[in-house]
Parts: C-alpha cells; structure tokens; sequence
C-alpha cells in the first residue's frame, strides 16, 4: 500500500519505515517530486490510520505495561552497591548525596537501553511505537517498565532520592513528592523559560544583526597570515574555505568530506580555514569567503544577514529546550534536563555576571604552581609567582604543583568565563574558546550547533576593546569595536620583525592567524605558529603592552558602545547610550551595516535590492 502510493520509481519494498525512514523517505519525495508532495503525504497518512485502526497497531494490555525484568535485575544490583553509602557514618550528607547520585547517575543510560532492548525483543507495542514514527521516547518507556530513577527539583538540581517504581507500579509517597518538583517546573516553564529564551534570542540578534556579507573578499589579500587553526578530522570544516594551501589543495578552496578523507590519508592533522574570527571588512561586515558556504548549498550573497540566522540557530533549540521541560517531569538526565542545565550556562557565558557562579578559577598572572594549600576558610589557594588564587571547596583541581600556567589558563574545574580570556589573551583567543566552550555546552545538552554559527555569533559578543591612550577613534577610557581598531591601527615606530619563539612576552602589531592586535605572545601559541610557518617569516611585535586593553562586554549592553547613536535604540541602557552619544557628538549613518538606522527613517523602507550571488569557486 505504501509503494503504491509512491513515484514508480521510488518503490521499495524492503524499506524500514522507522523515524529516520520516515524522514528520509518524505525528504525525497520532496527532492524529487515536489509537485506531488502533498499528495503522496496526505495518502501516506491515510494508510497509516487506515492500518493502525485495522490491525490494532498501537493497542496495549497489561502485559505490555509489566515491570521489565533487566530494570529489576538492575535495580537489586543498584541497591546492594546502595547499602554500604548510606550506612558509612563518616560521609557527611553533602559526600553521601553527592555519592548516591552518582552511582545512581551511572545506571540511568544502562537502564534506558537494557528495557528498550528487552521490550524489542518481547514485541512490546509500547517499544514498536518507538521504533516507528510515533510519540514518545526510551524514558517515557522507562517511566512505565523501569523506574525514572533520579528527578530534579525547582532548581534543576539532582534529589538525591532513588526512584524504583515505575509508574505502572505506583510510586512512593516520597518518591511522588520528589516527582511534583520537575512536573511543577515543567508547567512554570512553558510560562517562564520560553521567555528567558526568547530573550537570550533577542541578545543574541542584537549582537549579530551587523553581520551583514559586504564582498565577496577584500580587494587584496591580507597582510598578514589570517585564519582559525582547526582539526581536520572536525565534521563542521566541511563548507570552510581554506586559508592556506594544504596538501594539493590551494587557499580558497571550499572543503568537502572527500577532500578532508584525502588530507588525513595525507598525514595532515591541522587546516587553517578562513573565519569571521580572523576576518572581515574595517566597517565590521563580513566577506563571503570567511562566512563559508551555507545550509542552501553556496556562498552567501551580497547583503545577506549570516549574523541573524546564527542568532537564530543558536537561539531557538534553547526556546524549544524550554517547553520541553513540560514532557519530560523533571527526570535527572532527560534532553530537557540537560537542556535546562545548558541554558543555565549558555546564558552565564553571553551576558558574564559579575559573579560567575560554577566557574572555574583562572590564572591571574604567568608562572609556576609555588604551592597549593588548604584555605582557611574552606577550599583550596593556588600560589602562582607569589600571587595567591582561591579556588572554592569541592572543585577539583586542573594543575599541580611545579607546573609552567599562563595568564588567563584554568586552574580548576568549572565552567571557564570567557571575560578572563579575552582580558589575558585578546580578542582571537577569546572569540575561539568562547566558540569551544559553547560548542561543548551545546553538544552536551544535547543541542545540535554548527560551529560556523558559533563563529559568527563569538565575532559579535567579542569585539570591544577599552582605550588606555587618547586616540583619533577616543580618549582613554572610551569602549570601541576592534574590528574598527584593527584596520586603522598603525605599528608603533620601534615595532621590529622576530621569530616567534625570540618574542616571547612581547605584543603582536599586526594580527596572526586567529590571534588580534596587542595578544601577548606566549609560549602556549608557538605550536600553532610554527605549524604555518611563521617561524619563517617572522611576527611582527612590540616590548610595550598596546595602548588599548581586550575586553568582553556582557551580551546584554552590547550595543550600548555601537559607535551609531540610532543603532543603540535597539539594545538596552538607552538613557546611558543617549547621553554617551550626546557627549561625544556621535552620528548615526543609514548606509552603515546596521539596518535600524535605515529603518527609522523610513526613506529606502520597503524597497528591494539586489542581491548578488558570488560565484563558488570551481575546485
């Protein structure tokens, strides 16, 4: 009945018609025929009501909802490794729940699949549900036949309360109680969280809405060697562009999966792709070429907005991330569990508080680990070159005693605070950890992200540097993008030309690779620099710290330093935007990157330009 209903020649009898069947199936119908898509789908689901009423398909008794067996062997197993914890009277309550929790944490993926396996191969409806293209999840199976095992409570913490009973069972009253906290979360949050999310959606777009493509590429080529350093074995290269010739393959070149198969056979384990990070016009716009191909399968064109579908990208798994929380009940360990965890984290790295709760401790100064001691006040005080660093109780450790750190590194666990990154080694370092850390948040959220998207995103939230010096752009003080520093800033006349590893603890004058003007070149960067050569050619550097300082402004006032007054109506601290622009006699360009002064006034709105396709290059 299902060929039947399909193109003669998209007729498979031996197709599995699974979730991802599924898709697959009606994405190339959609390929392939789309005049008749709407047909073939509303007769595909015709067929499926028509069958599942027929045979009984998603009908269930009692027996499908019976205690899985490996969910009791499991559970008996779990409770006997249970025992000695709670009866060890030398843990306090903190160390005991921290333990139950992990023990209890470890069986939770086991269980999942072990009763999902077992309900297969029973020939469970329930199971078969999941396997076709039908509602629910492995927890939702887990929640009938197992046990959800741990919940969360209204604060997204672990309760660490073993829950043993599945719902067909009945649960306990405390294990009941411990259930209200995340059904109560779920329904608080289809009200709360959607708006958080969209906020962080709207400060996201703030801080891309100028990523607007200029030009194909700059009239020349740069100056110095541009680029982000990345593994060539990362599934996201594919659509970048290369920066340098590697292997057969010259700069420009866009990368494909063939391609990067080639290079590893090749023995190559690092690319240098071009990069918004490492890139981009004096007005702050970005180049086709370093934006890379896109989700439609070319470069972007001439007056595309890359900027805003990257906040989007970013931005909308979190707002459906939040609605999800409703489904899952709170269960420790769910997609929205993580999720929530995410955003937590996401939303600490955009808009760094002042106090940075969960962060990791960074190295103020460079040296060597002197001394590790117990703090007085509980906790733990790193001594690196005389200079003592805190680091809070029941945080792990990331370095020992007598080990070389670097102004900046991390020094505990805990989520890093890209501000610390930026403040020690500039902007490009910045931009690229900030991409990292977000990457790794996302990934173990279980939020799929494009690391291009992220690129184009840290380009936004990264971009500020605080003036030491009265300048033509400012006096000291003033905050101004570094995107229009770069272009116009001039090497002091006794900068010089060393190699790389001569100059350590000098400043870079031009910008390398990812790495921006006034980084401070360390010994942590001579791998990367040696690898492309500029062992070679040389860098060029000063002894003096530049006349500016880096530094990461929160997402939140982003716009608050825009050098448009208008464009500083879009963001928040109006009054504080309004008199800063007043006092310094700003102006507002409606021909500039930024669409809101061209839409305030109104004179070109509604008209429509031209957008010019660049041509891919044929390699």
């Amino acid at each position: 009945m299902v060929n039947e209903a399909l193109p003669e020649a998209m007729r498979d009898y031996s197709r599995v018609l699974d979730k991802k069947g599924v898709g697959k199936l009606l994405a190339e119908v959609a390929k392939n025929h789309p005049d008749k898509y709407v047909q073939i789908s509303h007769q595909l689901n015709t067929i499926g009501q028509q069958s599942a009423y027929t045979t009984g398909g998603n009908s269930f008794g009692l027996d499908a909802l019976r205690k899985s067996t490996i969910a009791e062997k499991l559970q008996k197993e779990l409770l006997t490794k249970l025992s000695p914890i709670l009866s060890d009277d030398s843990l306090s309550d903190e160390q005991r729940s921290k333990a139950v929790v992990e023990l209890v944490g470890e069986l939770q993926t086991i269980q999942t699949d072990a009763v999902y396996d077992e309900s297969e191969r029973e020939n469970n409806p329930l199971a078969r549900q999941l396997k076709g293209a039908g509602r629910g999840n492995k927890l939702n199976l887990i929640s009938l036949r197992g046990g959800d095992l741990l919940y969360t409570d209204h604060h997204n913490r672990v309760i660490p309360l073993p829950v043993l009973h599945s719902y067909s069972q009945g649960l306990k009253p405390a294990e009941y109680w411990a259930a209200a906290y995340g059904a109560r979360r779920g329904v608080v949050d289809t009200k709360m969280a959607t708006a958080e999310a969209g906020f962080l959606s709207k400060i996201l777009s703030r801080a891309g809405h100028r990523g607007i493509v200029s030009a194909v590429d700059a009239d020349e080529e740069p100056a110095t060697l541009r680029g982000m350093v990345t593994s060539v074995d990362d599934a996201d290269n594919e659509g970048s562009l290369l920066a340098q010739d590697a292997g057969p393959y010259k700069r420009n070149t866009t990368l494909t999966s063939k391609m990067l198969n080639d290079l590893r056979k090749r023995g190559i384990k690092q690319l240098l792709v071009r990069s918004v990070l490492a890139g981009g016009a004096p007005d702050g716009s970005f180049y086709a070429r370093d934006v890379g191909m896109r989700e439609y399968g070319r470069l972007p064109a001439i007056g595309e907005l890359p900027g805003l579908t990257a906040a989007q990208a970013l931005g909308e798994p979190l707002a459906q991330s939040s609605l999800s929380s409703k489904h899952s009940g709170g269960v420790a360990g769910s997609s929205a569990h993580r999720a929530m965890g995410g955003f937590a984290a996401i939303e600490q790295l955009i808009n760094i508080p002042k106090s940075f709760p969960g962060g990791a401790t960074h190295a103020q100064i460079n040296g060597r680990v002197e001394q590790i001691a117990p703090a007085p006040a509980g906790g733990q005080t790193i001594t690196i070159a005389g200079e003592q660093h805190y680091v809070p109780r029941d945080v792990g450790l990331l370095v020992q005693r007598g080990q070389a750190v670097e102004a900046g590194d991390a020094l505990s666990e805990g989520l890093p605070n890209p501000s610390q990154i930026v403040q020690h080694k500039g902007i490009g370092e910045g931009r690229r950890y900030l991409v990292d850390v977000l990457r790794g948040v996302y990934r173990d959220a279980g939020l799929p992200i494009h690391r291009r998207n992220l690129e184009l995103m840290s380009h936004g939230l990264i971009n500020h540097v605080r003036l030491l010096e009265e300048t033509a752009d400012g006096v000291p003080g003033d905050i101004i993008p570094y995107s229009m520093l770069e272009h116009r800033y001039q090497p002091r006349p006794d900068s010089y030309v060393a190699v790389p590893k001569n100059v350590v603890g000098k400043y870079l004058e031009r910008p390398y690779l990812h790495y921006s003007i006034g980084t401070r070149v360390q010994p942590s960067m001579l791998p990367k620099l040696t690898e492309f050569g500029l062992d070679k050619t040389g860098i060029e550097v000063h002894d003096d710290p530049p006349p500016f300082e880096s530094e990461m402004v929160r997402g939140s006032g982003n716009l608050l330093y825009d050098p448009d007054w208008m464009t500083r109506m879009l963001g928040s601290n109006l009054k504080q935007g309004l008199l800063h622009a007043t006092q310094r006699g700003a102006i507002s360009d409606p021909e500039g990157t930024s669409f809101v002064p061209s839409l305030a006034r109104a004179v070109d709105f509604g008209h429509q330009g031209v957008l010019q396709s660049p041509k891919v290059p044929a390699h």
